[in-house]
């Protein structure tokens, strides 16, 4: 008998295989501290939106998602802070800016039916809509070390002037690019795609010794 399969095209029974950050989940806890924390966020839907934000289909696609495209880089729309996201509603989105003409909305919202609605959205016009959500990692970094845990860890291609709490940047983790996005003052999601994700953790692993031992 065949395996059950679950959107994305993975057996049901082997949903765990999903999460590369799930295979650090004990070092993850072994390593947070009062100073700072790392864990991983599970059950969110990601979405990878291309379209020309000037478009009729964008502007169906806003309508979809109840919220506005990002503008320029560094802007998140809707749900800036994830509060919603990951502790209230499910019906809320955030939509953040990953390059031109492209988005990363981030919910927890239904992915085959969100997905459904974008797509229709779409119509026959040039764009893609994606669900990124089982080829991307979402781990979160928090406590008054938190900074400066990616202080060590995290550069930019151009430093933003200014990272205020509801932006989120495109960055790299040594060759391994990744969004952070500031949800609070000590509080940080990372988004890095699983190829990428255990290079991401082994890093912060490294750099949270050297600060728990400063």
């Amino acid at each position: 008998m065949a395996d059950e399969y679950i959107p994305g095209g993975i057996p049901a029974d082997e949903d765990v295989l999903r999460s590369t950050a799930s295979e650090f989940t004990e070092a993850m806890g072994d390593v947070s501290n009062t100073r700072v924390q790392i864990q991983e966020i599970t059950n969110l839907t990601l979405i990878r939106l291309e379209v020309n934000p000037g478009s009729k289909a964008a502007a169906r696609m806003q309508k979809v998602l109840g919220v506005e495209l990002p503008q320029y880089a560094g802007q998140v729309t809707g749900d800036k802070q994830a509060m919603q996201i990951l502790y209230g509603t499910r019906q809320i989105v955030a939509c953040l800016w990953t390059d031109i003409d492209t988005f990363l909305v981030v919910t927890q919202v239904d992915d085959v039916k969100l997905g459904r609605a974008l797509n229709a959205a779409l119509g026959s016009e040039e764009g893609l809509v994606l669900d990124v959500s089982a080829n991307r990692s979402v781990i979160e970094l928090s406590g008054p070390e938190a900074y400066e845990v990616l202080a060590q860890t995290v550069t930019f291609e151009t430093v933003p002037d200014f990272f205020d709490v509801g932006m989120a940047w495109r960055c790299w983790v040594g060759e391994a690019e990744m969004l952070l996005w500031r949800v609070d003052a000590e509080q940080y999601l990372m988004i890095p795609r699983n190829s990428a994700t255990a290079p991401v953790i082994i890093s912060m692993f490294d750099a949270i010794t050297d600060v728990n031992e400063g």
